[in-house]
């Protein structure tokens, strides 16, 4: 009966154990699930991703965009700020959309609470800088968007 009885804690110990997520596999499953969201053209399920996903603290800053042409004229650079809500947020999601919605994960790399995911596409490739929050839910606290054209 003794060796059932520690059988079964040990068992339930590994189990436990088999069940948290780490910091990093909770990471790459949200960088790839907003990969996915990109990759659709409805707007609720935008949203839907950002109030799950996005610390309140995020969806409330200010957005910066900054848009640089290099061409035969020159480098031009554009920066733009955008609203500081949740349905500022769905239209940087179209933005992605717009840019990303047919892209494929070319790689994903974790260092500490960063994750980098790059995609291309047959226009752009792009790299996706998320920062996490350090605790638990471990929710998207910063998004950096890197996109070229052309070459890649």
């Amino acid at each position: 009966m003794k060796r059932i009885f520690t059988l079964l804690v040990i068992s339930l110990i590994a189990f436990s154990v088999k069940a948290q997520e780490t910091m990093q596999q909770i990471m790459e499953k949200r960088a790839r699930e907003m990969h996915r969201v990109i990759c659709l053209s409805d707007k609720e399920q935008w949203r839907k991703f950002i109030k799950e996903n996005y610390t309140q603290a995020l969806i409330d800053k200010p957005m910066r965009t900054q848009i640089s042409k290099n061409d035969d004229a020159g480098t031009t650079s554009e920066k733009k700020e955008i609203g500081n809500n949740l349905e500022a947020k769905v239209g940087m999601f179209e933005r992605m959309h717009n840019d990303f919605g047919g892209s494929k994960i070319s790689s994903i790399k974790t260092e500490g609470d960063k994750l980098v995911m790059a995609l291309t596409n047959a226009e752009l490739s792009g790299a996706f800088t998320l920062k996490f929050s350090p605790t638990k839910p471990h929710l998207i606290d910063g998004v950096g968007v890197q996109a070229e054209a052309g070459n890649h």
